[in-house]
């Protein structure tokens, strides 16, 4: 109901901020982001260009607060990628406050980890049932769908689409798969296998489950590179492990995060809540974009906003069990979800597809593709030995069954061909259910 409030308020010509329930951001009227100072000419240019506010508030540190009119949130998401390259770009905030802090160096990590490789015998079992196929089939199907934009009905199907498929990997009990809800029409999806011995450090994977394009949320912005590339991956990682039937030492989180795009707005959500529940993140990988290979090296790590000794261990992994290339480059602030993380002092990293300035051009339109990758997903595979590495290093402990067999073809190795019109319809109509019984289907932990 309030939801079709908002729209007629909006269609009405209203200009009175509306605010909705709990914490859920304002789609109307002023809000405040982080932006780095380096984009506050382009941040102005799109204000400018809609006659809307546009302030200044602070400066430091290369980082500035600004108070930004919510409804031109997606243009500048837009023109952040067409000028920096940043997928994302901005922090958008609850309050001044919160905006403030981000002008301030990030918390001192208290997190002090080891950086073993030990856990050879269970990467190496698990590392050959990784399949491009099966990362090829999962972009294809995201991709297929209109968009998976926050606000929009197929953006919301696309949550419990996951959801559904990271379910059907696995009988055990202990593991959970949860709807995160934030108050829009997306929720995140977090896939929890419980630790042993160090149940209570937290290791992350991650992506963004959103695609954007001019038009919200009629647009047609397949993003298989942004992000359906990474969510792929993830899935993959994912199916392998459970197969195998990994009991980590430590607790590992798969998350795909919603509305990244509009200011890492699902990330942050999760980080506030971990904040508040004191949980204990220990390291976090960022998988945005893997299978475009537009550079000389097969994976860049991101050196700015990240943790250089988990960097280091990155590079330790790709060299001893992914047989890649790697290089070092930067993508300036906010450019994905780890910085929401890496504020918060948790140690974070981004490996990517290509150097920054030579990604996929092809991004935040219609456009973006498999076609833009060779219709294949061999640079993707390299990414998923990355993340099952990073996380069986550092999760620890054993596979149950290592010598399962998980090298089954899918029934259908054409990417889109199991999302059906039918399936689509279906979905959208079970996230019209979820939205209308808004916390019914959503449980935190």
């Amino acid at each position: 109901m309030h939801r079709t409030l908002l729209l007629v308020a909006g269609i009405a010509g209203c200009t009175v901020p509306v605010h909705e329930p709990d914490d859920a951001p304002a789609e109307y009227g002023q809000r405040y982001i982080s932006i780095g100072t380096d984009a506050i000419g382009t941040a102005r240019a799109v204000a400018a260009q809609h006659g809307a506010m546009f302030d200044v508030i602070e400066s430091e540190n290369g980082v500035s607060v600004i108070a930004f009119d919510a409804e031109d949130l997606e243009e500048l998401s837009e023109q952040m990628h067409e000028q920096h390259h940043r997928c994302g770009g901005f922090i958008l905030h609850e309050s001044l406050e919160e905006a403030r802090s981000a002008l301030h160096p990030p918390l001192a990590s208290e997190v002090t980890i080891d950086y073993t490789l030990d856990q050879a015998a269970a990467v190496n079992a698990v590392l050959p049932a990784l399949e491009a196929n099966r990362i090829l089939g999962t972009i294809g199907e995201l991709s297929a769908m209109q968009n998976r934009y926050y606000q929009s009905p197929s953006g919301a199907a696309a949550s419990t689409w996951l959801r559904d498929r990271w379910r059907s990997f696995t009988a055990r009990t202990d593991v959970t798969i949860e709807l995160f809800d934030h108050g829009y029409a997306q929720q995140s999806v977090i896939l929890t296998i419980p630790g042993s011995t160090l149940a209570n450090e937290v290791v992350v994977i991650g992506g963004h489950l959103d695609s954007i394009a001019v038009g919200g949320n009629t647009s047609t912005a397949p993003g298989a590179d942004d992000d359906a590339s990474g969510i792929a991956t993830l899935t993959e990682i994912t199916r392998v492990l459970l197969a195998k039937d990994f009991r980590p030492a430590r607790t590992i989180k798969v998350m795909a995060y919603a509305a990244e795009e509009v200011g890492l707005r699902g990330s942050q959500g999760i980080v506030r809540d971990f904040k508040k529940r004191e949980v204990n993140v220990v390291g976090v990988l960022q998988l945005d974009m893997t299978n475009y290979q537009g550079s000389d090296k097969d994976i860049w790590l991101m050196k700015d906003f990240t943790s250089a000794a988990q960097n280091t261990f990155l590079t330790q992994l790709i060299d001893t069990y992914v047989g890649a290339t790697w290089g070092l480059d930067a993508c300036g602030y906010a450019c994905s979800d780890h910085a929401s993380w890496y504020r918060a002092g948790v140690p974070a990293s981004m490996p990517f597809e290509s150097r920054m300035k030579q990604s996929n051009r092809s991004i935040h339109t219609r456009n973006d593709t498999l076609e833009r990758s060779g219709n294949n997903a061999a640079h993707a595979l390299k990414f998923a030995r990355l993340g099952a590495s990073f996380a069986i290093e550092l999760g620890k402990g054993e596979l149950w069954n290592p010598t399962a067999s998980t090298l089954t073809t899918p029934s259908d190795e054409t990417p889109a061909c199991r999302w059906t019109l039918l399936g689509l319809l279906l979905a959208a109509s079970l996230a019209g259910v979820m939205l209308a019984g808004r916390n019914v289907l959503t449980s935190r932990w």
